[in-house]
């Protein structure tokens, strides 16, 4: 092959394609273009499958867990009607067409709708990303957190029995109040 037959045959492949690439104002090429959609598609197909399942399947199960929850006190509320209660196919008829109406509803949310899928994939990955602390950090940051918590709420009595004793001695709190908390410290009664 020579070099006109190689230069022509890039030509006549920049020719087939010109819509695969749009140009921005700057000339630079933007990308290839979304594929449009397929007429006739399974109402089940998933968007992105495969992408962020685990993050798609919490959402999906703890969606099912509120739904349910919201169908049974539902269905107690209808209980309390007497036109529910004597018609059993309404008590029982409603809380099915609710909870398949959200079941639906969640699926196509986790599974078709794309801004949804898109950020639920996004959050998977964000998740992947973060570095979780071991097991001996976790027990070691407790420690500390622990150990501050008790100095610092030994010094901030302190502090209260210094101020106590001091608003004592200069007139301003007239009880015996540091004198019924040494006692007690002690071990004594009521002083």
């Amino acid at each position: 092959m020579s070099k006109t037959d190689i230069k022509d045959e890039i030509a006549v492949d920049e020719r087939d394609s010109p819509m695969d690439e749009q140009r921005e104002p700057s000339g630079k090429p933007e990308g290839k273009r979304p594929a449009a959609r397929e007429p006739g598609g399974s109402p089940l197909r998933l968007y992105k499958p495969g992408q962020g399942v685990r993050v798609r399947w919490g959402t999906a199960v703890g969606a099912g867990v509120l739904t349910l929850w919201g169908v049974s006190y539902l269905f107690d509320q209808l209980g309390r009607f007497a036109f529910f209660s004597d018609s059993l196919a309404l008590h029982y008829f409603i809380p099915v067409v609710v909870l398949a109406a959200i079941g639906v509803g969640v699926f196509y949310l986790v599974g078709r709708h794309p801004r949804v899928v898109d950020f639920l994939v996004a959050t998977e990955s964000e998740i992947k990303k973060v570095n979780w602390s071991t097991r001996r950090e976790v027990i070691g940051a407790t420690r500390v957190v622990i150990v501050t918590v008790l100095a610092l709420g030994f010094l901030l009595f302190l502090v209260n029995l210094v101020f106590i004793v001091l608003f004592e001695r200069i007139g301003v709190l007239r009880t015996n109040m540091s004198g019924q908390i040494f006692s007690r410290l002690m071990g004594g009664g009521e002083g």
